[in-house]
């Protein structure tokens, strides 16, 4: 469920891990990057930038914390809330009050109480009078978020992972005393709105008594949906009293194993309902709305949103428009999908079309098998808003010792064209797992990189995979070569990512271009060792993808499915170990797109 032990650590997905890391008190932090501007007016004058990296924090032998989670205070400050692993538990929290560009030292909030078993796996937010709020679940002392105590008793027998609370005053100066608002076994806790009407919502997930033998009465007797629920709290007073509602959302499942619908995700829409985004093992997000301030809930039903089994992050942005984070990814066994990269895209009609679909993380460690011991990847961020626009975040689930912090430019994610050559290497490729894709110089031109794919060896696949912006119509320029003895390859254009070793993407595609052994393409052959420019043109309404080469037609590939865009390019050898094809450059452009349809929500 995203979780082994709080003492698992991450590491940046990016590339600009170039940061100069300076040990600091509790922990290590690299910055780069410069403050911002806090004037609104001043927003639109700044450049667009990719994703970076402005925070790297790294624990020190002395004391360890579990992450750094970002909140905005009421002043406009971020503050970065971290839950110690040594007991007693204190919360610590370091400031930035340029956007998230540089952080101060980590100083100590409050102490958690002993006795009452290990803190852990919490999130935060900022209500409209500025008091932060920090939600905690609370193991009891039977080994859930640490491990158990031999000197204490466990709170209760059975699984234990209680909900409590810690409130601050409205300037966060002070901070009361934590309580228990919920008692169960609650999976991690990923959202927390404050409503117009001024009542707080807090999702969660929970355990429940179902298994295969006992799935339930009525239609649940003929299908599985696994151990969880989903749900809400609520408060009407500020968070003093909680009330939970009375519906409990189930979701479909996979196989028996699966635990069904957990970790929700809500935010409220501007026509006053609320939409909840629920992580399933189906290959997709399930949504719920409410029409009474998350009282009520509709029976979940699957969304257009593909996910690997991993929760989104769903955030309002300063212009009114959403953002939504989450993993695009399928057909991995770890996590039904996996969790190499995490995405982007934002909706300026409240869910029902998006832009995006970008690559805002990758697991810079996915050349490496992943560990077998703990989560890995990219995934479960926890962004907010800082006061220039930019959206500054953590993930809770990151790959090795490090923890991230990050900072998005959602601007980026409206842009409509992306270049990529490997003059610089091919970090912003997937090529991990697969033997036969590398960079290479061109002969005859040493100062020309190129990316060879080709099928090097029968016990390995082959694939690479790039990332652009989305497009129902678009098109995608290469500048490409065919080797001699070319055993073929596909071309895919697909709306969704998958592994470079997905032997079955083929199959998932939305438009597959095959070039065959010997250099067929459509009604043209390809000689090797000569350059060409394959212009792909592809309208996903229509169905068709026109191919030219060096501006001639070469004719029409057909849809295998329907598809609200195209964001990914995918290259799949074919037949047996030889020599393969380079690929110089690509340019994708879909400014063609007046807009991209996408996830579902607000319907």
């Amino acid at each position: 469920m995203g979780r082994s032990v709080m003492r698992r650590w991450a590491v940046f997905s990016g590339s600009a891990l170039s940061a100069v890391v300076a040990l600091t008190g509790l922990f290590g932090v690299a910055l780069i990057g410069a403050g911002s501007s806090s004037c609104l007016a001043e927003v639109s004058a700044r450049s667009i930038h990719p994703p970076e990296v402005v925070a790297r924090f790294v624990a020190s032998d002395s004391t360890q914390a579990n992450m750094v989670k970002p909140v905005l205070l009421a002043d406009g400050r971020l503050l970065g809330l971290s839950v110690s692993v040594d007991r007693p538990q204190e919360m610590l929290g370091r400031y930035s009050s340029d956007d998230g560009a540089t952080w101060g030292q980590p100083v100590r909030l409050f102490m958690l109480p002993e006795h009452v078993g290990a803190f852990g796996y919490f999130d935060a937010f900022t209500d409209k009078d500025g008091k932060v709020h920090i939600f905690f679940l609370n193991d009891g002392n039977t080994g859930g978020v640490l491990p158990k105590l031999a000197s204490e008793p466990a709170v209760r027998p059975g699984r234990t992972l209680d909900i409590w609370q810690v409130m601050s005053n409205e300037k966060a100066s002070a901070w009361g005393a934590a309580t228990r608002i919920w008692s169960g076994s609650a999976g991690d806790l990923l959202s927390c709105i404050q409503l117009k009407s001024g009542r707080i919502l807090l999702p969660i997930s929970h355990t429940t008594s179902r298994n295969w033998r006992n799935r339930g009465e009525g239609f649940k007797a003929f299908t599985y949906v696994g151990s969880y629920n989903s749900s809400a709290l609520y408060s009407d007073d500020d968070g003093k009293t909680w009330k939970q509602s009375p519906d409990e959302l189930s979701i479909p499942t996979p196989d028996l194993s699966a635990i069904g619908g957990v970790e929700p995700s809500v935010i409220e829409l501007k026509d006053g309902r609320v939409w909840m985004l629920i992580r399933t093992q189906m290959g997709r997000f399930y949504e719920s709305y409410s029409r009474d301030g998350g009282i009520h809930w509709s029976a979940p039903t699957p969304s257009s949103i593909t996910s690997s089994e991993s929760p989104a992050a769903l955030v309002r942005l300063n212009d009114g428009r959403i953002l939504l984070l989450w993993n695009e990814c399928l057909r991995y066994p770890y996590a039904y999908g996996g969790r190499h990269v995490l995405h982007g895209a934002v909706s300026s009609d409240e869910g029902r079309t998006w832009t995006g679909y970008r690559e805002v993380i990758r697991d810079p460690l996915r050349k490496d098998p992943p560990p077998s011991d703990s989560d890995w990847g990219a995934a479960y961020p926890f962004p907010v808003v800082a006061r220039n626009g930019d959206v500054v975040f953590s993930t809770w689930v990151e790959t090795g010792k490090a923890r991230i912090m990050y900072r998005l430019d959602p601007r980026w994610l409206d842009e409509t064209s992306q270049h990529s050559d490997f003059q610089h290497g091919v970090d912003r490729w997937s090529i991990f797992g697969v033997r036969g894709a590398e960079t290479v110089a061109v002969r005859g031109q040493p100062s020309m990189r190129a990316l060879a794919i080709r099928r090097a060896s029968s016990d390995w696949p082959s694939g690479a995979v790039w990332n652009f912006p989305s497009g129902k119509q678009g098109t995608l320029r290469l500048r490409l070569m065919i080797e001699n003895d070319f055993q073929g390859d596909t071309v895919g254009l697909t709306d969704h990512y998958s592994v470079p070793f997905d032997e079955e993407d083929v199959f998932y595609n939305v438009f597959n271009i095959q070039i065959e052994a010997g250099g067929k393409l459509l009604n043209t052959r390809l000689a090797p060792d000569r350059w060409y420019e394959i212009l792909l043109s592809w309208n996903t309404m229509l169905g068709v993808c026109d191919v030219k080469i060096d501006g001639k037609a070469a004719g029409e590939v057909k849809a295998q499915r329907i598809s609200e865009g195209i964001h990914y390019l995918r290259f799949h050898p074919a037949g047996r170990p030889g020599n393969g094809l380079l690929v110089e450059s690509v340019d994708a452009d879909v400014s063609q797109s007046i807009s991209v349809r996408g996830p579902g929500g607000g319907r």
